[in-house]
């Protein structure tokens, strides 16, 4: 007989045996608990010029807000792997949002953006976000490209038809033609295109080419700026990877299964395929056909001393034979019938006749988000027998079952999905069916859980012209389908919205995905022997750590640790260093522009004879685990896309005339102020009484930072003060203080008890000596009140302040130096021993999006309000009643607008959900 026990419901308890298992996974799960990441952007494209704006939503499993973190990183990685830009953006309570600006530095193609905290490092790269687009980089000359490709023979066969932005055909173009793959040039030609600017190209393939990445790029021998580059979408039947899959992983002699099959084409794209499975004797014992991005589920009874090939016909029609798995004789199979509209997981064990023993306990484990919602023990008395498991005990989300032995070894796995149609429930409310070009339009909020009862949480909103956004462009997915399937899964699905269509079809494909697609979790190995040590450390708070070491690397214990910061903020905290040498400095505010000085000394008080390190953050590889780009903008575009491209540059130069009051500004001649590259003045750069700019310095030729002074301060000289025998520095009749890089020099000066003669001097004079003129890009002389008060204020205490007397006998008032250097590491730019310049990367703070305001109703517009995306606004909270009012303004021209509005209330449900609005004709 079959034994169960140990179901793991609120009213039963586990056995000793399973408890085991369970407390493992439970302590694993406590000692690295995951992180999931979504970002909302405001539109799936964007154009050089434009902003990226976003909110992200950072949560643990239970998609509660994660503690871990304060600190987003964001990268943008372009199509040739490398990061172009690395940001780093304040999280707070599990939310962060913020603002890329494209620059016209970058060029235009395929883009990535990759955001993840140091935490969620620790779980490999498949746990970061991902989201890729294109960004156009356009221009009144731009060709758009109509092409086909096709396989010819040995080559390949691509019909071309260039035209304008205006559909005019771009006739007789002389066209220089480069077939590459991965960067590498295969073969080159030229061509002309005829009067309607088609032009048919045929390119034999050298022997063995990979069709991936496959590109042809054309340029116009006239005009070598204008290019084009084109993917050649083409497969061959051999490059169609085709994997099949048994349920649970095994393919046993004897045992009826369930296979689920996934065909992958060399863009990385499912392709929908259709065909049998032939025994040995080319009889037909199955068939398949995909149901949705080239997945599917069959099922079969594999027999003893069999082999099975399947017989695949691609969309083309072209035919694949794919050998199938290896039968085994022997094994376990785990079965999971998930029905659509049912509320219990029917859960079947299937065994050979060798595997039954009454003394062998085997456990099965049902988890999700984190939590074991489901456990069982079991004896092997029989080949078959099925559990009714009631998907009450799981949340919404993908449940992950496992069996295992006695010795906690694993053996079978598989994924089901639960929805209990739970999410949050989004009512967006409009006074009116539609609106004119400039209306206010004001949106109602509401927003209820799954009892109706109102929800307090944290929303972001896009408003964009279906005129210029494609409605689902890329079908990227949404918060829902991100946070519920995509982040539990390895690699990349393929338009995930399809699988929350709530229908018989979709939910079945769901389970084709569920049965072929990778799991993102845990080796079982390191729940048995214990979690792992964490790589990457949590950021709980803005914290500065480090360790303090001697000249040979041994960790100094009890030393004093003072920090200093300059620029945005001003203070000062102090610690001591454990046994490890260690220290942190916790709550520190985050900023754009900080900087920190620190410095270790001793119990006597003297700055140590060692260093200090710090523990940063380092930057991610370009390492995008999966490479699906989207295609350029102008191959194949549609009406909408076109229409963005020629509507965004208008847009932006009307924008900019907007900020001038509807008028270009006259060309007038500035006469530049000189500014020194990464100053530190607190006036500003520039605003000083004398600047010495690079150039100046690079006359001065090799030389110490004195000799610079010496040659082109004015006034700078070396003597002494009245009624005093000790050499000083003075700017004409005012003392001298050095501030490099922010940082005042004098802070880290420690007299010596006996008072030496001119040891202030030579504590200076030590750092000029050692400063060369090549270390320093420019100098700005702080003589006057006007831009010398705002020093006295910072780097003077109150005593000091009152003792300056402008009036007064030489040197009773003070001069400054604000010295920038090219490290920007301040006054101790090389080396010196116990004391460290440290520069965090700064964070980015959030810009506010641009929203215009038409107060008057059909005035007369002296600007074209022509937006692509109509409103952004990251952070829209409701209240306890689960209401929110958000209002715009229209934009000019009659369309269709969607709204797309996610979030969640951080405790465990998101939601999702959009809304159309009609703008029409203006009214008078």
């Amino acid at each position: 007989m079959l034994t169960l026990s140990g179901l793991l419901v609120k009213a039963q308890q586990p056995t000793n045996s399973i408890k085991n298992v369970v407390d493992k996974i439970d302590d694993y799960n406590t000692k690295l608990p995951t992180e999931k990441l979504y970002l909302q952007f405001d539109k799936p494209y964007y154009a050089i010029g434009d902003t990226i704006w976003f909110k992200g939503y950072l949560t643990n499993s239970a998609l509660n807000y994660s503690l871990l973190s304060s600190r987003l990183y964001v990268d943008l990685v372009n199509d040739s792997n490398k990061v172009v830009k690395h940001l780093v953006f304040p999280i707070s309570f599990g939310l962060s949002w913020g603002n890329i600006k494209l620059d016209e530095n970058l060029h235009g193609g395929a883009y990535t953006i990759r955001a993840y905290t140091n935490w969620m490092r620790n779980f490999g790269i498949d746990a970061l976000f991902y989201q890729s687009f294109y960004i156009a980089n356009s221009s009144s000359n731009a060709w758009i490209i109509n092409a086909n490709s096709s396989l010819n023979n040995n080559g390949v066969k691509v019909d071309l038809k260039f035209s304008g932005l205006d559909n005019t055909p771009s006739g007789n173009q002389n066209l220089q033609l480069k077939l590459v793959n991965n960067n590498k040039t295969l073969l080159q030609n030229t061509d002309v295109t005829g009067a309607d600017g088609s032009a048919i190209i045929d390119f034999a393939l050298p022997e063995n080419t990979l069709l991936r990445n496959l590109m042809l790029i054309a340029s116009d021998k006239k005009d070598n700026k204008k290019v084009a580059q084109i993917p050649l979408n083409v497969e061959r039947a051999q490059d169609v990877d085709i994997q099949f899959m048994p349920e649970s992983g095994s393919f046993i002699a004897s045992l009826p299964t369930q296979v689920g099959f996934k065909a992958i084409g060399e863009d990385g794209k499912g392709v929908n395929i259709k065909g049998i499975i032939t025994d040995k004797e080319n009889n037909t014992v199955a068939q398949f056909e995909s149901l949705h991005a080239g997945m599917g589920v069959f099922n079969m009874a594999p027999q003893q001393d069999e082999t099975y090939t399947a017989k695949v016909t691609l969309p083309d029609g072209s035919t694949k034979v794919v050998s199938m798995p290896d039968l085994k004789k022997s094994g376990m199979i785990l079965k999971v019938k998930n029905g659509f509209d049912t509320d219990t997981l029917d859960v079947s064990i299937l065994a050979t006749a060798d595997m039954l023993s009454p003394d062998e306990s085997y456990f099965i484990i049902g988890q999700s988000r984190g939590v074991v919602c489901y456990g069982a023990s079991f004896k092997l008395n029989k080949q078959f027998f099925n559990l009714h498991v009631p998907k009450t005990l799981f949340p919404t989300g993908v449940a992950h079952f496992t069996i295992i032995n006695s010795k906690n070894q694993p053996f079978n796995e598989r994924l089901a999905f639960i929805n209990h149609d739970d999410n949050l429930k989004i009512d967006i409310k409009l006074p009116a069916s539609s609106f004119s070009p400039r209306d206010s339009i004001p949106l109602h909020i509401s927003v209820n859980d799954k009892d109706g009862k109102p929800t307090v949480g944290s929303f972001s909103i896009a408003v964009t012209d279906d005129a210029q956004v494609k409605d689902g462009a890329n079908n990227t997915g949404n918060i829902l389908t991100d946070m519920l399937l995509s982040s539990d899964m390895k690699g990349f699905v393929e338009d995930p919205g399809y699988y929350f269509e709530n229908n018989a079809q979709s939910w079945k494909a769901l389970d084709a995905l569920l049965l072929t697609q990778g799991w993102v979790g845990y080796n079982w190995k390191d729940i048995i022997n214990g979690a792992p040590v964490a790589q990457f450390s949590p950021e709980p708070d803005y914290a500065v750590k480090g360790r303090v070491g001697n000249l040979l690397n041994k960790p100094i214990a009890d030393a004093k640790v003072l920090m200093l910061a300059t620029g945005k903020y001003h203070f000062v905290k102090d610690t001591v260093t454990n046994d490890k040498g260690e220290f942190s400095f916790h709550k520190i505010p985050a900023s754009d522009s900080t900087k920190y000085v620190l410095q270790a000394t001793n119990a006597k008080g003297r700055t140590i004879n060692g260093g200090i390190t710090i523990d940063d953050v380092p930057e991610l590889n370009a390492n995008i685990p999966f490479n699906i780009m989207p295609a350029p903008w102008y191959v194949n575009t549609d009406a909408t896309m076109l229409n963005y491209i020629k509507t965004n540059n208008t847009y932006r130069d009307e924008l900019e005339n907007r900020k001038y009051g509807g008028h270009v500004l006259k060309e007038v001649e500035v006469r530049d102020k000189a500014i020194i590259r990464g100053s530190q003045n607190l006036n500003g750069a520039g605003n000083s009484d004398q600047v010495i700019t690079e150039d100046d310095i690079e006359k001065v030729g090799k030389a110490s930072l004195l000799d610079l002074l010496q040659q082109k301060v004015t006034g700078f000289r070396i003597g002494y003060k009245t009624k005093s025998t000790n050499i000083q520095y003075f700017i004409k009749d005012k003392k001298v203080r050095f501030v490099i890089d922010g940082v005042d020099l004098d802070r880290f000066y420690m007299p010596t008890a006996d008072g030496m003669p001119n040891e202030h001097y030579e504590y200076e004079k030590q750092t000029l000596d050692y400063l060369t003129a090549e270390d320093i890009l420019g100098v700005e002389v702080l003589y006057s009140s006007l831009y010398s008060a705002s020093y006295q204020a910072q780097n003077l205490t109150l005593d000091q302040q009152l003792a300056v007397n402008a009036a007064g006998s030489k040197g009773s008032d003070i001069a400054y130096l604000e010295i920038t250097t090219r490290s920007g590491n301040g006054p101790f730019t090389k080396t010196a021993t116990g004391i460290y310049v440290y520069k965090p990367m700064p964070v980015t703070l959030p810009k506010q999006f641009y929203r215009p305001r038409y107060l008057v109703k059909n005035s007369l517009p002296y600007f074209h309000d022509l937006r692509s995306t109509i409103h952004w606004q990251p952070s829209v909270v409701t209240d306890k009643s689960g209401q929110a009012n958000v209002s715009f303004y229209a934009a000019d021209k009659p369309t269709t607008y969607t709204i797309i509005m996610e979030g969640s209330d951080l405790s465990g449900k998101v939601g999702y959900q959009t809304k159309k609005i009609t703008i029409g004709p203006a009214t008078q």
